[in-house]
């Protein structure tokens, strides 16, 4: 790992500044989006704090709450059905066939139904019954209700609502209370004990998360609540006072967020109603009253057909069982806390300073993004274990995005700044080596950097050279020497980049040129492409001479000579200072066929094997076997002439350069 590492002051100046200025700009915004809370923001840290929910601890659901539901079975009994019969019943005028009568009535059921279903809870031993239904007006049927709640005031809570007019996060804009008819509880101030409003207020999202057990009417219309305001207490703040738990009930009037039992209906399974009120169920299933001893028992509708099902971090759940997964949330005191705008500004720097660290101080690009999803993993274990074990939500979203976009925008400014040098060192470059050697060696330097050997590749070389340069060079001042020559040079140079050969070097004032060694297209390809530079060669330098002749410089003279053949190409030279280049006996062959420009009197020679490879495209002359110094027989060798062109009629044509 301490090789990837470099130290952060051996890091560019630029780079230093660049992702701190990244880093602290993003640092700025998520500090910003987190005091201004746009839905965007809001709708995506509460996905991910909802996702941490979900793969998090749950709290166990307390056995001594119960969830008895008005379901569709128990809204479903048929009016006018024999249920004396169907449900088994001895008596025709027996307490549970009058409710199940009056039950078998269309919905809404008459309240005397609720009147014997306290009776019933009651009397088998529940602790406190708790209605998860509203009854906005009177009915004709309250007096039962009535005197069922005026028996058992300590032990029974009807439920009352604050409807809205328009609603905003947890504030609710003209909105009006809608308490119980006084033919069920007088209207008091305070409000009676037995009633609780039955409200949650969703989040933007419209996703309920929070539990508020208690709430002022300035509150719930938008106003700061003040200090003589009526405190009015939730359904579930109501049942577990009177069941003995009203010291668990938070006392602030703050939303609280809830850790949830699990998905729906599985930590509070729901009961049909109307098995209360038959025998064999009431027997078998709840063992004669006894399952209800000592249970906080509420009453309310499970199924959409009632429309009381919220969306939660678990999915949609019915109203009740929201209210039990809230009253079990206080009795054992399982909350999440949020961390304040001022610690994720100070958990955000952290990250940022983290993410600079990252992005400064490990130099490979691979390693940088395995890192960075280290981190982001690091971030979701540590946001699971604080909601685990500390109940706190870490923030999750901006440490994420810290993270990231200071790493990521990190890479794509070293991309960029490796970019932008690249292309100031290939034009450095490509003033003094060919073009396609800069191309292998920025874009392929460990091909570059292996060992100090080759590869033996068939080549083309070219070699020319100024004939009688020393006695020109004599007559010249060294500054319009050098005019001169650099003049010449870059226009010979010119002609071998554009047939894509590479400049191995300058020799004095001799030029040698290599096809094949960096990129090749085939033997013949790269031989052709030889002769045809060399050609171009003589007519550049027929236009220098035009020029020099009119400036009063003498004109120049050059001879050129071409071989094919085996080299070894490969980075030349010692571990110090290496040189890509081209060795081997062609190389000699090529070098001293140029030398015999100068006795054979043409100024471009080949061998025999470029010969083989050119025929079809050029004139070729051939000027008899010669005597090449180190080799141990003549060679046979050829002037160009000029290429070949093939007219529309067939004929051949052959054009001087």
């Amino acid at each position: 790992m301490r090789h990837n590492f470099r130290s952060i002051r051996h890091v560019s100046r630029t780079r230093r500044i660049v992702v701190s200025l990244i880093s602290l700009l993003c640092l700025v915004g998520i500090v910003a989006l987190d005091r201004a809370e746009p839905s965007a923001y809001v709708n995506l840290r509460n996905l991910l704090q909802d996702a941490i929910s979900r793969a998090g601890r749950t709290t166990e659901p307390n056995p001594d709450m119960v969830f008895l539901a008005i379901d569709s079975d128990s809204v479903g009994i048929e009016e006018g059905a024999d249920i004396e019969n169907l449900y088994g019943l001895t008596e025709e005028n027996s307490t549970e066939a009058r409710a199940l009568r009056l039950m078998s009535k269309h919905w809404p059921w008459p309240r005397e139904v609720y009147a014997l279903l306290l009776d019933r809870l009651v009397e088998a031993g529940a602790k406190v019954v708790l209605f998860d239904l509203t009854f906005p007006t009177s009915s004709d049927g309250d007096e039962p209700f009535r005197l069922a709640l005026d028996r058992y005031p300590d032990k029974a809570v009807i439920g009352s609502n604050f409807i809205a007019a328009a609603s905003h996060g947890y504030t609710t804009i003209g909105a009006s209370h809608t308490r119980p008819p006084d033919t069920l509880v007088p209207q008091t101030v305070p409000m009676d004990d037995r009633v609780g409003y039955t409200n949650f207020w969703p989040d933007e999202d419209d996703a309920v998360r929070r539990a508020q057990y208690r709430v002022t009417f300035e509150q719930v219309r938008g106003d700061e609540p003040t200090e003589d305001g009526e405190r009015f207490l939730s359904l579930d703040a109501r049942g577990l006072t009177k069941a003995g738990f009203g010291a668990r009930v938070p006392n602030d009037l703050a939303p609280h967020i809830v850790r949830f039992t699990g998905p729906p209906r599985t930590g509070f399974p729901p009961h049909s109603v109307f098995e209360i009120f038959v025998p064999e169920y009431w027997e078998r299933n709840y063992g004669g009253g006894k399952f209800f001893r000592n249970k906080i028992v509420l009453v309310g509708a499970e199924g959409n057909w009632q429309h009381d099902e919220h969306a939660t971090p678990w999915g949609v759940m019915p109203g009740p069982e929201l209210h039990l997964n809230a009253m079990n949330a206080a009795v054992q005191g399982e909350f999440i806390d949020e961390m304040s705008h001022n610690a994720v500004a100070l958990a955000a720097f952290g990250a940022a300073l983290l993410a600079i660290v990252l992005s400064l101080g490990v130099r490979s690009p691979w390693l940088r993004l395995l890192l960075l999803l280290a981190l982001d993993a690091a971030d979701v274990w540590v946001t699971l274990l604080a909601y685990n074990h500390l109940s706190l939500f870490v923030p999750c979203l901006p440490l994420l995005a810290q993270f990231n976009t200071t790493v990521l925008l990190g890479l794509v400014s070293d991309f960029t700044f490796e970019r932008l040098e690249k292309t100031r060192v290939r034009r450095a470059l490509e003033r003094y080596v060919s073009t396609n050697v800069v191309r292998e060696l920025l874009d392929s330097p460990e091909l570059f950097q292996q060992s100090l050997g080759g590869v033996m590749k068939p080549a083309a070389i070219l070699f020319s050279d100024i004939r009688g340069y020393s006695a020109v060079s004599a007559k010249l001042d060294p500054q319009t020497l050098v005019t001169q020559l650099n003049e010449y040079l870059s226009a010979m140079v010119g002609c071998v980049f554009r047939h894509g050969g590479t400049l191995d070097k300058f020799i004095g004032d001799a030029v040698m040129a290599v096809w094949g060694n960096a990129k090749s297209g085939g033997a013949r390809a790269d031989t052709i492409s030889a002769v045809r530079a060399a050609l171009e060669m003589r007519t550049e330098l027929e236009r220098l001479n035009r020029d020099w002749r009119k400036r009063g410089l003498p004109e120049l003279r050059i001879g050129i000579a071409i071989n094919q053949g085996d080299v070894v190409v490969g980075n030349i030279g010692s571990a110090q200072r290496m040189e890509f280049t081209v060795i081997g006996d062609a190389v000699n062959v090529s070098w001293r066929l140029q030398e015999l420009t100068k006795t054979l009197g043409a100024n471009l020679l080949v061998s025999g094997s470029v010969s083989a490879l050119v025929v079809e495209e050029f004139e070729l002359e051939s000027l008899g076997k010669s005597r090449v110094a180190g080799q141990d027989h003549d060679m046979e060798v050829y002037a160009v002439l000029g290429r070949i062109e093939v007219s529309s009629g067939g004929e051949t044509a052959r054009v001087a350069a």
